[in-house]
């Protein structure tokens, strides 16, 4: 692995303990051989406040990992849920945004890959990438929150090759949400008669809510190599009238945007014109 890469939740199910020893740590249910989990990937330990992190060295098996160091873990983990990641190794020396501690309270300290939906939907944010969070008290009481951006970059990603986690489910969500749409009915394939007036209609929601724009296109070549806009056609549904022969095995799908960046295009209906 590179320095640090752009899955911030590389998660495999199950539980870990750790062999202080040995430099070991062993899963009850984990799946250390998926796609994903190769050595220098992160694996951060607890849920809530991290029990510390160390830098993976080998898997040896689905559910045997060993790592580099047990220097950032707190004594005793033992069937601890955990998250693995790529963010940067060298956040792990700077006790300034640690979140090690020996309770599972829930702590925002730590470094977090921040992707461009998320980072629209956080203000405190400046900018995506990997982030440095922390919270603290001032001297009047109230709650605050500071952040840094570490490395500033694009493409950061929740859910790598979607080996255990669906988009939206990373650790950090509760810190910082997703954006995301989700299609619940796509585009049907329609077959009609010369003359026919045909509709395509779609069925989506934001996540979290809010206020959808639609783009309809169409694409003319086998496959659907290459789709176009097609004009005014901005709602949850585009009407194709008074079709022919000329129409058949046409393609037309639509691409779904909301407010905060997500977007989402949906899968590609094809028209069949018989005379």
């Amino acid at each position: 692995m590179a320095l640090w890469g752009k899955a911030d939740d590389i998660y495999s199910p199950g539980q870990v303990t750790v062999d202080y020893a040995n430099k070991t740590i062993t899963g009850a249910g984990t799946s250390f051989l998926a796609v994903g989990i190769v050595p220098g990937v992160v694996i951060s330990i607890g849920a809530g406040a991290t029990l510390g992190e160390a830098v993976v060295s080998e898997i040896t098996s689905e559910t045997q990992i060993s790592i580099a160091s047990t220097q950032f873990l707190v004594p005793g983990i033992s069937g601890a849920e955990y998250t693995l990641s790529q963010k940067p190794v060298y956040t792990m020396q700077d006790s300034h945004w640690s979140g090690l501690t020996t309770t599972t309270s829930l702590s925002t300290n730590g470094v977090f890959g921040v992707d461009e939906y998320e980072g629209s939907s956080v203000q405190f944010v400046s900018h995506v990438g990997w982030v440095g969070i922390k919270t603290y008290v001032d001297a009047q009481g109230e709650v605050r929150t500071k952040t840094e951006t570490l490395v500033a970059m694009s493409g950061i990603s929740t859910d790598v090759e979607a080996t255990y986690t669906a988009i939206g489910d990373a650790a950090d969500d509760t810190l910082l949400p997703d954006r995301f749409i989700t299609i619940s009915v796509q585009p049907q394939s329609a077959s009609v008669g010369v003359g026919t007036t045909v509709v395509f209609s779609v069925t989506a929601s934001a996540t979290p809510s809010a206020a959808l724009s639609y783009q309809w296109q169409k694409s003319t070549t086998s496959g659907g190599t290459t789709f176009s806009d097609i004009g005014g056609a901005t709602s949850s549904t585009v009407s194709i009238s008074n079709t022919n022969t000329s129409n058949n095995g046409y393609l037309y799908r639509v691409s779904i945007t909301s407010t905060g960046g997500a977007s989402k295009i949906s899968d590609a209906a094809t028209l069949t014109v018989s005379v």
